[in-house]
């Protein structure tokens, strides 16, 4: 039993740990992964490029000089941790972490809208929201990919591989930048009908919702049916996250 005087963290649902027992949970939840655990995801450079093939060594579908033997169009290689991995992690900071979708069909599904899976993610007792999508697979591997890119994109809300989205996203950024100014594409893409018909300033909207989770949670779906470049996407994930920070109730023994 602890000492009557020592300090305790009661949890939104109920939970009662020591304070340095949640201190640790949370510092897990941060911890960087092993580079081990740490996986390559190529990311087109140029959204709407068809031109796909092999990346090997001097093939042109790779951005950045790692050749990962895939098939895809000239891309970055972004450091992320998968499902499976993220899963672990939440496992060893709450056992008792779960998620939820939004909704679900008649026949008990969860049920899908805007091209993916709004849901829930509860970790010591807070709950926030998330939003997975199948990328560019179907049939049943597009349930599954909608399930794990969810799990990966809510648990950044908890600060899980954070730092590598962050990382990866500003290099992607970078090197899009790059190839924008010393080659132009054969083709390049107006902005979509909504950012133009909008009027929206993006970056503003963005610094006047900051701190409140709720209008950036709209922001957020505002600017992915809009098409908001994914640095952008990862710039209103970031937001979101420290507007909802993790925090217990400190009691008393």
């Amino acid at each position: 039993m602890p000492a009557k005087d020592a300090e305790y963290v009661t949890l939104p649902d109920g939970r009662v740990m020591a304070a340095d027992d949640y201190s640790a949970r949370l510092e897990l939840l941060t911890k960087p992964f092993t580079p081990e655990e740490i996986e390559k995801l190529p990311k087109q450079v140029r959204k709407n490029d068809e031109d796909r093939g092999r990346c090997e060594q001097g093939s042109r579908y790779s951005a950045d000089g790692f050749y990962c033997g895939g098939w895809h169009a000239r891309s970055m290689h972004l450091d992320y941790v998968g499902h499976a991995g993220i899963t672990d992690r939440l496992n060893a900071a709450d056992p008792m972490w779960h998620w939820e979708p939004f909704a679900l069909t008649p026949v008990g599904t969860p049920l899908l809208s805007d091209g993916g899976m709004w849901g829930r993610m509860t970790v010591l007792g807070v709950t926030r929201i998330g939003f997975g999508d199948p990328g560019r697979n179907s049939g049943p591997n597009a349930i599954k990919e909608t399930i794990g890119d969810f799990i990966r994109n809510a648990a950044m809300r908890f600060g899980v591989g954070t730092y590598l989205w962050s990382k990866s996203e500003a290099a992607a950024a970078k090197k899009i930048a790059e190839e924008d100014h010393d080659e132009t594409p054969p083709q390049r893409q107006q902005p979509a009908p909504a950012q133009q018909s909008s009027g929206v300033n993006w970056g503003e909207s963005l610094e006047q919702a900051r701190g409140d989770a709720q209008r950036l949670a709209s922001l957020r779906h505002m600017a992915a049916q809009a098409g908001a470049p994914d640095h952008y996407m990862a710039a209103v994930d970031a937001a979101i996250q420290e507007a909802t920070p993790i925090e217990g109730v400190l009691t008393n023994a």
